[in-house]
């Protein structure tokens, strides 16, 4: 299926934004690297950079969102799933070496003062620690607990990638998978103590 002049204007954006970040994007970047003509960025986003980087943001959500849930539901194991999507988004970071469609965190960093924006970014942090609680959920932990520790991992995620692409060590994510299936194994068994 052919993408369209937006959906290309919006994932040319969103890659841009988790290479470089927001600021140092202009949109005669974006025009140029999606091959779209000025008029279709004022046509399809009237009010602006704003308006199309809150579209780039639900894009590059969902596009997290997408990988995280295809990978817990890969392994009904959540440490072996965890450990797989710690090790995708690792070898992500090592063929890119950005953040580009592993985390949203440079956009979040530079958005802190936009409050339309800072919010499109924490609806997609918040729906990325609803898919980390379910799981955990799935496999006996307790509701409560398992919301603390699917937003410790959330954070966790967020914080290891962007060390890790910062760094260009993306084996740290590996070193995180294995200290958070460590704490998920430990929560389970002292659910059963």
């Amino acid at each position: 299926m052919t993408e369209s002049v937006r959906e290309k204007l919006i994932a040319t954006a969103a890659s841009l934004f988790q290479k470089q970040g927001v600021r140092a994007t202009g949109l005669a970047e974006i025009l140029r690297v999606s091959q779209t003509p000025k008029g279709s960025l004022y046509y399809y986003f009237p009010h602006g950079k704003d308006e199309l980087t809150k579209a780039a943001i639900a894009y590059a959500g969902a596009q997290s969102e997408n990988r995280v849930k295809r990978t817990l539901a890969s392994d009904a194991d959540p440490t072996k799933a965890f450990t797989h999507l710690f090790q995708e988004m690792a070898d992500d970071i090592a063929a890119s070496g950005h953040l580009n469609h592993v985390s949203i965190s440079l956009i979040a960093l530079e958005t802190i003062d936009e409050p339309e924006l800072q919010s499109a970014c924490a609806q997609v942090y918040s729906r990325l620690e609803i898919l980390y609680t379910s799981k955990l959920i799935e496999i006996g932990i307790k509701d409560d607990v398992a919301r603390d520790l699917g937003q410790f991992i959330q954070a966790t995620t967020e914080g290891t990638v962007t060390i890790a692409a910062t760094k260009q060590q993306p084996k740290l994510l590996l070193k995180t998978a294995k200290q958070v299936t460590t704490l998920i194994r430990l929560t389970l068994a002292n659910q059963k103590a």
